[in-house]
């Protein structure tokens, strides 16, 4: 059968349907994904993609919540509130529409698989009168977001056939077939050696967003502040201007480029990031705590639940203290709590498990 992948031009929207766009083609299936030019570029080399979106910069969601305070309040506070999503992303999509569609009708797909803020997949699919699948790739409700994005969108009778969950349930439950998550990242470079042993002492791992580009990070502030009193190494990927400035960083802090978050992991005991749903997944796949930030879009929310689920820690970023890492490294609950939802995500169904589930969608047999 045929099935095409649509994703809005975001790598962070793309990733998480990668491994099982990659599973239907080596069950023999034929594969395309549509998305924006960044993400074209970087998996051309792992299937086969096409553009359909134009590029996504911040500008979007400014000019889109221009003169809607409320929901200006609560993009800012990282609510997830699906109004707020869908008013963002509607022009997005309304971008790719046309081009979403000729793409339809052109590969002629039996089935159509998108993520939430791709609602015009679910139109295309519509158009062609094929089963639409609804792949969640976050910790929020994607399916109220895809929802409210149909209805701005002029096609509020238009529904997804099933729906995919990758979110552990014993932090969110998300309606949809259970699906494991499974890291996706293409090859970095190699990880320094002494990244790939354990230190004497805990091992942080810190990430940030890369959406404002190098511009100084409030919460990495903090963690510069803190670290000399934290009995631990902290590992830094892609300093900010921030960073790189500093004059004379703290002894037990280190940095490195551009590298593979699961890797780096495997020798760290706890994480510290921004909240974005890649790297709250990387951590929780990990089994290891971590500190959030909540912040705009969905980081509020990542933050919450984390919190609540007790394998986390929320925490605004300029009030990052070494008291609270200190917490992160040294709280046998915290630690506990993360390897249980490891354990949880490592026994869902995984994405070839999937793949006869999504067959009989379309009646494929293999007789």
């Amino acid at each position: 059968m045929r099935v095409l992948f649509v994703a809005t031009p975001l790598i962070g929207h793309a990733f998480p349907m990668l491994p099982l766009a990659l599973h239907l083609r080596e069950a023999g299936h034929e594969v395309l994904l549509g998305s924006g030019d960044e993400v074209v570029s970087v998996l051309r080399d792992r299937l086969p993609t096409v553009t359909v979106a134009d590029p996504m910069s911040v500008r979007v969601p400014i000019r889109a919540l221009a003169l809607h305070p409320l929901a200006t309040r609560h993009a800012i506070i990282g609510s997830a509130d699906p109004m707020v999503a869908a008013r963002v992303f509607a022009p997005v999509n309304e971008t790719m529409r046309e081009r979403v569609l000729a793409l339809s009708r052109h590969f002629a797909p039996d089935l159509v698989v998108h993520e939430p803020f791709a609602a015009v997949a679910a139109i295309a699919a519509a158009r062609r009168k094929v089963p639409a699948v609804l792949h969640n790739i976050g910790l929020d409700h994607g399916e109220l977001v895809c929802a409210r994005l149909l209805e701005r969108l002029g096609a509020p009778d238009v529904a997804d056939t099933a729906a995919l969950s990758i979110a552990p349930p014993s932090i969110v439950s998300i309606p949809g077939w259970p699906m494991r998550y499974i890291p996706f990242s293409t090859p970095g470079p190699p990880i320094p050696d002494w990244l790939t042993t354990p230190a004497d002492r805990p091992r942080i791992l810190v990430t940030r967003s890369t959406m404002l580009g190098d511009k100084a990070t409030p919460f990495l502030a903090s963690v510069l502040r803190a670290a000399p009193a934290v009995d631990a190494e902290f590992v830094i990927v892609r300093p900010d201007r921030g960073v790189t400035r500093h004059r004379a960083l703290p002894a037990n802090i280190r940095t490195v480029g551009w590298t593979v978050l699961t890797d780096a992991l495997r020798t760290c005991d706890a994480m510290i990031n921004h909240g974005g749903a890649g790297s709250v997944y990387a951590a929780l796949n990990a089994g290891v705590p971590q500190i959030l930030t909540p912040d705009t879009g969905d980081r509020g929310w990542n933050a919450n639940l984390i919190h609540t689920r007790g394998c986390g820690l929320s925490v605004a970023p300029r009030r990052i203290t070494a008291a609270h890492i200190t917490r992160l490294i040294s709280d046998s609950a915290l630690a506990a709590a993360a390897r249980e939802v490891a354990a949880e995500m490592s026994a869902m169904p995984s994405p070839d498990e999937l793949v006869p589930r999504l067959e009989g969608l379309v009646g494929f047999s293999r007789d």
